[in-house]
């Protein structure tokens, strides 16, 4: 079986913004631009980075706010034939330091009077200044550089259960299939306005920028300052979104009934697209107890890049599944020997044509997560997920749970002992076990327990500022609990199952 990657996304851009120069890609607030103008900033950017050096795999940071320009710089880095690093500026000083060091970054495009939060990292800083003379004097035309399938093209980090983050190395060739086949699966057109909701730095942004700039479609970004649901909602309906990009944490947060809820959507609304968690039967039944909008309820980790299985829900069902396989994904279900299972639940093992490179700088950790196995089809390379799956008489795919210690908070991804190294770093904390207890329905809240040193058994005040100055604000536990040593089990490993007892007591 032939399996053949679609174009990168410079040369599909391109072709968009060729076809649809003068129509609105990009929405921001109350700024719009066009794909005509987006495409001759890109080129502004690329012209200048490619003067810097920058060519195919070197790796350009991307720390602005949300808006317009930080999509420019995306596809400038592109254009230039780079691999984008996205940072979230409100990320803490310390991750954004520590992924631009661990990524090799050559340099990182900030807003005009850069960016203090960097002043301590050893990384060159270009201004995107457009008053500036590199830029006004910079080549509206697209850069000649032309990266090959195979160059990188983005590095998302998700956290890394060693304690540290994991850059995901992903491919022009795979990102270029991800807008491709996003596009499709979606369906979208020129008629379409996609809300782009999620940070740039999380996987979920990337087809949610991309898909509907190769398609002549609308990207609408999220309003910075946009606070509660029914100012989302009023955003939603005054850009004419037709599809919603939305962890099932923020469906729930946008479907509480009252304030105008579903129904106060707007008729443009066509589809809501649902992953990064585990959607459940009472989110689907509220949503449909109040409107008639079909969920596309999606799965795919940051190492396959795209979505690999999806399930269009057009109606109250009795069981929520992953639906099946899309496009040319192959899927095994394996059990603790890594054979296939006879029907019984086992790891997700997937391939696609556009599967991550593998993790930066990680070569075991790789060779240990990308395996290659023996199909109908020949000799292919997988991916262990860590989730265990069921999959139906149907052919569905069931979600069952994790086989390690990875949950999700907010549709991301968090290993538990990247927390818990972080609160050992601390100079009272001798040990630290990190929780996740049910909180309201259908949601879950992070708790730490931990073991002072001699001097601080009355407890330690400051871990939450302690944890908020190296982790982002969803991987840092909302209740800290001292304890004098932590349980263990009869075969001396921690007793995480007493822990959970303890915090739902």
């Amino acid at each position: 079986m032939t399996k053949e990657l679609a174009v990168i996304v410079k040369e599909q851009f391109e072709r968009a913004a060729g076809r649809h120069r003068d129509r609105v890609a990009l929405v921001y607030e109350d700024e719009s631009v066009t794909y005509g103008a987006l495409n001759e900033r890109a080129n502004r950017v690329a012209h200048v980075l490619a003067a810097r050096g920058v060519g195919p795999d070197v790796v350009v940071g991307v720390c602005l706010d949300r808006g317009i320009d930080a999509i420019v710089s995306l596809l400038a880095v592109l254009k230039a034939g780079g691999a984008c690093l996205p940072l979230d500026p409100d990320y803490p000083a310390e991750r954004l330091g520590f992924m631009l060091r661990d990524a090799d970054a050559a340099c990182v495009l900030v807003g005009p009077g850069g960016d203090r939060r960097l002043d301590s990292v050893d990384v060159s800083r270009i201004e995107l200044d457009w008053a500036s003379a590199a830029l006004v004097e910079a080549a509206t035309t697209d850069p000649a550089s032309a990266p090959t399938e195979s160059d990188r093209a983005y590095i998302i980090y998700t956290s890394g259960s060693t304690g540290t983050p994991k850059g995901v190395e992903i491919e022009h060739g795979a990102l270029g299939d991800l807008a491709a086949k996003t596009a499709r699966l979606l369906e979208l057109s020129v008629d379409d306005a996609l809300l782009q909701f999620a940070s740039m730095s999380f996987v979920a942004s990337v087809g949610q920028i991309f898909a509907p700039l190769v398609s002549g479609a609308r990207v609408v970004l999220r309003g910075r300052r946009l606070r509660g649901a029914s100012a989302l909602r009023a955003y939603i309906v005054d850009k004419g979104v037709t599809v919603l990009w939305l962890t099932p944490s923020m469906i729930k947060y946008m479907s509480q009934p009252g304030d105008g809820s579903i129904a106060g959507l707007g008729a443009p609304l066509r589809l809501l697209r649902s992953g990064g968690e585990a959607l459940t039967r009472s989110l689907v039944d509220n949503w449909f107890a109040q409107g008639s909008i079909p969920i596309l309820n999606v799965y795919g980790p940051t190492e396959a890049v795209q979505d690999i299985t999806a399930n269009l829900i057009t109606g109250p069902v009795p069981t929520v599944t992953m639906g099946r396989p899309i496009f040319e994904v192959e899927v095994l279900i394996t059990d603790d020997a890594g054979d296939p299972t006879d029907g019984d639940a086992g790891e997700l093992l997937f391939t696609t044509p556009g599967m991550a490179r593998g993790y930066l700088g990680q070569e075991a950790l790789t060779a240990e997560r990308f395996v290659w196995r023996d199909t109908a089809h020949g000799r292919r390379r997988f991916y262990r997920t860590g989730d265990i799956v069921r999959r139906l008489p149907d052919g569905q795919l069931a979600y069952v749970g994790r086989e390690d210690r990875q949950v999700k908070m907010l549709g991301n991804r968090v290993e538990l002992g990247e927390i818990e190294e972080r609160l050992t770093r601390h100079p009272a904390v001798v040990h630290a076990a990190v929780v996740v207890v049910p909180w309201l329905a259908d949601e879950h809240r992070l708790v730490a327990y931990y073991v002072a040193g001699p001097d601080h058994r009355s407890g330690v005040p400051d871990l939450q500022q302690w944890c908020l100055q190296a982790l982002p604000s969803y991987m840092v536990p909302t209740t800290y609990v001292p304890i004098p040593e932590l349980p263990i089990t009869a075969n001396g490993k921690l007793d995480r199952k007493a822990l959970s007892e303890l915090a739902a007591s």
